[in-house]
């Protein structure tokens, strides 16, 4: 399994260098790696064209599409947060499932499009690993409680009923591999606070959080590079996968900076990165995962990080300092560029305690 997280296209692709940047990492990940299938980790393509003009969205899916589905391999898409947008879901899962190898569509609760396919061995007559590809929806309706919404109780309900279901008909607990875009709030058991001393090299906490700065854990690996933005709200969406038994895995999208990973309650969390150039991104370090199941035991699996320029690939819309230096180099500006600003918050707390403790005056101005 290839994964593809966060694409962001928009409508003015044909002609756009971050659209040329995007296919030329698929197109060499898809030659490289020669995967049997291609995940969409959501927020795949700007959906208010599809509002606007639905033949002119379904075109620019094909074309999105066109690099796996020429060479013959599935694509299996997630609804992300701006899916949901425009306010035209329907049309969305539709447009999706219409094209040839590409897949989006709603085996449960309806209005939210989660489903799910069932990996059989290479003779094709036993079931050995199922995987999921889950709708986490959008903003949450109140605010005050949430920014971005979960996965809903019946979708929950639905999940559980049809792992049931899969282990009765099989005999078994199938294996489960989840995709989805919005990650669990579980993953910040990957990360630890911040010590003072690590506050350079941290990162700030999402949303309720956001008072608390972040390193990875130990046992976590991978490049940290925001705090997880997931529901402030937790629905008991990971403990559902605990009571259902069989879950090995889960990739979410969504923040475009991570791709560290490590486990949780025995369960596998891998925060995947954007694998595009249109929203905001940390140099060239847009990358993809490589999943690949053991079909003798397909509760075991291996991953394979590799990010665009570790293809040998050379950008056409990042600037030329972006576009030369490489990926460690990068995150060192990334790091000095915070050390900086907190170098200079310091200083200017230090001012302010020494102005007003003075007595409220320098150079005769308050």
């Amino acid at each position: 399994m290839l994964l593809f997280g966060d694409l962001h296209e928009k409508p003015d692709y044909k002609t756009s260098p971050n659209f040329r940047d995007m296919q030329k990492l698929m197109n060499a990940a898809l030659d490289e790696f020669r995967p049997e299938i291609c995940v969409f980790l959501g927020d795949n393509f700007s959906t208010g064209l599809c509002a606007q003009d639905p033949e002119a969205f379904r075109q620019a899916i094909a074309d999105l599409c066109e690099p796996a589905t020429s060479r013959g391999i599935p694509v299996y898409a997630i609804m992300g947060n701006h899916e949901h947008d425009p306010g035209v879901d329907e049309a969305v899962v539709s447009t999706y499932d219409s094209l040839p190898l590409v897949n989006m569509r709603c085996d449960g609760v309806p209005g939210k499009a989660d489903y799910y396919e069932v990996l059989y061995s290479s003779q094709g007559n036993e079931p050995k690993a199922v995987l999921w590809f889950l709708d986490s929806n959008n903003l949450c309706d109140d605010q005050s409680v949430s920014k971005y919404d979960w996965v809903h109780t019946d979708q929950i309900e639905w999940f559980e009923k049809t792992c049931n279901k899969l282990s009765a008909d099989s005999g078994r607990v199938l294996p489960s591999y989840i995709f989805q875009h919005t990650p669990v709030p579980e993953e910040y058991r990957l990360l630890r606070k911040a010590r003072l001393c690590e506050y350079p090299v941290s990162v700030r906490g999402h949303n309720k959080l956001s008072g608390e700065r972040y390193v990875g854990a130990e046992g976590t690996v991978g490049y940290v590079g925001e705090g997880p933005c997931s529901p402030d709200f937790n629905n008991g969406q990971f403990e559902s996968w605990k009571r259902a038994g069989g879950v090995k895995a889960a990739f979410f999208g969504h923040d475009h900076l991570n791709d560290f990973s490590g486990y949780v309650d025995g369960i596998f969390l891998a925060q995947h990165k954007t694998a595009g150039f249109r929203a905001y991104t940390d140099g060239c370090r847009s990358c993809v995962r490589y999943v690949e199941l053991n079909e003798s035991s397909p509760d075991e699996f291996t991953q394979v990080l590799k990010h665009f320029k570790e293809f040998g690939l050379r950008s056409e819309s990042l600037g030329p300092v972006f576009r030369t230096i490489t990926d460690r180099q990068s995150m060192a500006l990334h790091f000095c560029a915070r050390a900086l600003g907190a170098a200079a918050a310091l200083t200017a707390a230090a001012y302010t305690v020494y102005h007003f403790s003075a007595g409220g005056k320098t150079n005769g101005k308050k």
